[in-house]
């Protein structure tokens, strides 16, 4: 059995985490250039692009490892998934001390769904349930739950509508106040769960 190589780990990390650079850099870097060629104003351009980088993830990471080393090796994404793991564990245990409620969440959603992913069964069962943890999905979904919760129901378009205000505000409250929810989704949650969908199509 070959053993990964450093290339072969390395090369999906880096992209992933480019990825995350990206989240956090190029939609306040690019609002301007949005606005002159879109009918947005200023703030929903840096929400739009967040969100398109954001999705655009998704296809940029799979198989990466094979751009270097041309194949990849079961103990490949093993070792994939376990750095992926133990990184998410350090995560969780660093975000608990500062907030608690966030770390709870965040375990509760992604650790039952990272730790049964792999490259082998049934793939779509496995990308779907990570598609449904991803930090986006479970924003969105806590909305609607909270409004079915206080009984104040809404419909899936205000439910968007309030999705996007939630990005923003979280956006809006880092650059003003230092909050440091959207560069620790950006920097380390969003790469994290990208290296698990890596995972998933490994090859």
């Amino acid at each position: 059995v070959s053993r990964p190589g450093i290339l072969q780990l390395a090369t999906p990390i880096v992209i992933c985490h480019a990825t995350g650079l990206s989240l956090y850099y190029i939609p306040v870097l690019s609002q301007e250039m949005a606005t002159d060629h879109f009918p947005v104003s200023e703030s929903e351009a840096v929400v739009l692009i967040a969100i398109a980088i954001y999705v655009a993830g998704l296809a940029l990471p799979h198989n990466t490892h094979r751009v270097l080393t041309g194949a990849g090796s079961d103990q490949g994404w093993m070792m994939l998934k376990l750095i992926s793991l133990l990184y998410l564990a350090v995560q969780l245990g660093c975000i608990a001390v500062i907030n608690f409620s966030l770390g709870f969440i965040l375990a509760v959603t992604i650790v039952p769904v990272a730790a049964i992913v792999q490259p082998v069964g049934p793939k779509l069962l496995f990308a779907g349930l990570l598609v449904l943890v991803t930090p986006a999905t479970t924003l969105l979904g806590s909305i609607f739950l909270y409004r079915e919760l206080i009984e104040y129901p809404v419909t899936l378009l205000e439910c968007w509508q309030l999705f996007l205000q939630a990005i923003a505000g979280g956006m809006l409250d880092h650059y003003l106040y230092g909050s440091l929810l959207f560069p620790f989704i950006a920097f380390f949650v969003y790469p994290c769960w990208l290296q698990l969908w890596n995972v998933v199509f490994w090859k």
